[in-house]
């Protein structure tokens, strides 16, 4: 019984002091004083500083709070772009690794564009109005249409 009452008063004791600790913040706030002087200059004081001093208030500083508040910049973003691209070709947009593999086999597809077409069989030998001629010892090897910068037909 006489261990119970120990325990009782130590809690009380406990809740006393942070009671006391809770409230101290708000005992401790300074107070800050204005005060006029002679020469015309304001003074700031956290002591009366003449009898005619007045009380300043001022609203304490918050952990986490934002100092610049009212002064909200705008930054700069550039335009956005279009991310996906449109191209003008059937085929689209081969990756490069594909484009290596085409390039050793020496084949192309109805749809690539004439840039990739040269890229995979390099510049042609002649050009027959629309049409691409590739030749090897004199014998055409290829021949290839292209209408609006896309392979069309290969002969």
């Amino acid at each position: 019984m006489l261990k119970d009452w120990a325990g009782d008063r130590r809690m009380r004791t406990f809740i006393s002091g942070l009671m006391l600790g809770m409230s101290l913040p708000a005992l401790v706030s300074a107070q800050i004083y204005q005060c006029e002087q002679a020469n015309g200059q304001t003074e700031f004081s956290d002591t009366p500083c003449a009898p005619d001093a007045q009380i300043i208030t001022v609203d304490p500083a918050r952990i986490g709070g934002r100092f610049d508040t009212g002064t909200d910049v705008k930054l700069w973003q550039p335009a956005e772009r279009q991310t996906t691209r449109q191209y003008a070709c059937p085929r689209g947009y081969i990756n490069s690794t594909q484009m290596r593999t085409f390039r050793v086999r020496k084949q192309v597809q109805q749809g690539m564009s004439s840039k990739q077409v040269r890229y995979v069989l390099g510049d042609p030998d002649r050009q027959q109005g629309l049409w691409w001629v590739y030749e090897h010892k004199g014998e055409e090897t290829g021949r290839y249409e292209i209408k609006n910068g896309c392979l069309a037909r290969v002969r």
